[in-house]
């Protein structure tokens, strides 16, 4: 039909007096039924479980940081500082000893005026008051430089610190004094000799490894023995052929590069034993003086992790000791924020430690730098000497001492490049540890500045003497 025409039918309502039809229900289950009847309890959240999990989560993270502050490395992997000189099998040597004999030997200096200037500025009694009193000092000295072998590689040396001795700094002054004594009665050769024998003692001190000490005072020896040359090489009034010998042995006791770059390596050892005794697996006789510096207690500090700073440290130096001072900017001359300790880490006190220990061996690159450019400055000064000597007149450039006077011109650490030299003033330098040549600065004593070591050539005095 027509959707127009559609209507819905309304549905039929009963009426009044009709009763409503009932229609049979559906049979409740029995298990429905009393589940109607006893319906499920309700329990109430406990509020002791959020505290539970926050005190076991808590104690994770207390348990994790004291894993922290408490777990220490269990080895350090160091086979590649290990030095290559092989320990010294010699029963036993009596170098130790002598050594012994030999500082206290020395008689410190009185005349506290004269010990703030060079001996050579000193008043000849003062010198010869000096000399005398250490007249024994000298000759063990002389006796020692004498021994066919020192034996540095043997064990013996790790017993005491000897380097550390105060006597030394006498001993150094009494040959400087010698020098200058003899220079001042005239006998020239005997005050080269002196000057040499000092540079000698530098060089055998530079080979024992078993303290830091050693080394450090075979710098001292090697700066204090350069001094005295340049003050002798002024005037030297000695003939060519002797200085041509005095050069060559001056230059055969240069510092070396790869002996510090060893040192490095065995002062990291020397490290190690300090703070793990006998854990460090290291020889029994080479322990450091037989026992263990002080160090922290357990919290704080962490043994093996300490020894680790100081193997990544030293292995940083290595490469430094041996790359030219001119490409690794001195970065050991100035004090790096990573060495301080920083705060309450786990470690805290063992980087304290660490950065107390580890402030002398970062200078020694920066100081074998300051060592080689003295020797280099040395050693064109004796070239220097030689061919007025020979030519009567000084050369207009370093140039001219090429071949003849010295293999090639010696190299300024701080520049790569050869020494300077200004003939007008008569002067030789090295741009020093600011790598900034002014132009040179003479000092008393000569090479003093570290910013810039010069000598002068005492090219006026040189060229009359020489007529």
């Amino acid at each position: 039909m027509p959707a127009a025409d559609f209507e819905p039918e309304e549905p039929e309502m009963p009426e009044e007096d009709e009763e409503p039809v009932l229609r049979p229900q559906r049979p409740i289950s029995p298990r429905f039924a009393q589940a109607r009847r006893n319906p499920p309890l309700k329990l109430k959240r406990s509020k002791a479980w959020p505290a539970l999990i926050l005190l076991s989560g808590g104690l994770l993270i207390f348990l994790f940081i004291a894993w922290q502050y408490l777990d220490d490395v269990k080895d350090v992997v160091d086979d590649d500082l290990r030095p290559h000189r092989a320990m010294d099998q010699t029963p036993q040597i009596s170098l130790p000893r002598k050594f012994s004999v030999l500082l206290s030997s020395a008689m410190p200096l009185n005349a506290s005026a004269a010990a703030s200037t060079p001996p050579w500025l000193w008043e000849t009694p003062t010198l010869a008051r000096f000399v005398q009193s250490n007249r024994a000092a000298l000759d063990n000295l002389r006796d020692l430089l004498e021994e066919a072998d020192w034996h540095p590689a043997h064990s013996a040396w790790h017993a005491k610190d000897l380097g550390s001795d105060a006597a030394w700094r006498t001993l150094f002054l009494a040959k400087q004094a010698e020098a200058a004594y003899v220079a001042r009665l005239g006998r020239k050769e005997e005050a080269f000799a002196a000057a040499i024998d000092l540079t000698e003692l530098a060089w055998r001190l530079e080979l024992i490894w078993a303290w830091p000490s050693f080394y450090s005072r075979a710098l001292e020896a090697h700066e204090l023995a350069a001094q005295t040359l340049a003050e002798l090489l002024q005037n030297p009034r000695l003939p060519e052929l002797l200085l041509r010998q005095y050069q060559r042995q001056y230059t055969a006791y240069q510092p070396a590069r790869e002996t510090l770059a060893e040192a490095l390596g065995a002062f990291y050892f020397h490290e190690k034993k300090l703070l793990l005794g006998a854990e460090s697996h290291e020889p029994a006789d080479t322990m450091p003086g037989g026992a263990q510096l002080p160090r922290p207690g357990r919290f704080f500090f962490k043994p093996r992790t300490t020894v680790q700073l100081f193997a990544e440290q030293m292995r940083q130096l290595q490469m430094e000791a041996r790359a030219p001072v001119a490409n690794i900017g001195l970065v050991t001359v100035d004090e790096r924020a990573q060495l301080r300790p920083q705060g309450w880490q786990p470690n805290a006190a063992g980087q304290s430690y660490f950065a107390s220990r580890i402030a002398g061996y970062r200078a020694l690159p920066a100081q074998f730098g300051l060592a080689r450019a003295r020797c280099s400055l040395i050693i064109t000064l004796f070239a220097f000497h030689r061919y007025v000597a020979e030519k009567k007149t000084p050369p207009a450039t370093l140039d001219q001492l090429r071949g003849q006077y010295v293999l090639d011109i010696p190299i300024d650490p701080f520049s790569a490049n050869p020494v300077l030299y200004d003939k007008n003033r008569g002067w030789l330098w090295s741009v020093g540890t600011d790598l900034k040549s002014q132009g040179g600065l003479p000092t008393s004593p000569p090479m003093r500045d570290e910013r810039e070591p010069t000598v002068e050539t005492g090219i006026r005095i040189a060229v009359e003497a020489s007529k």
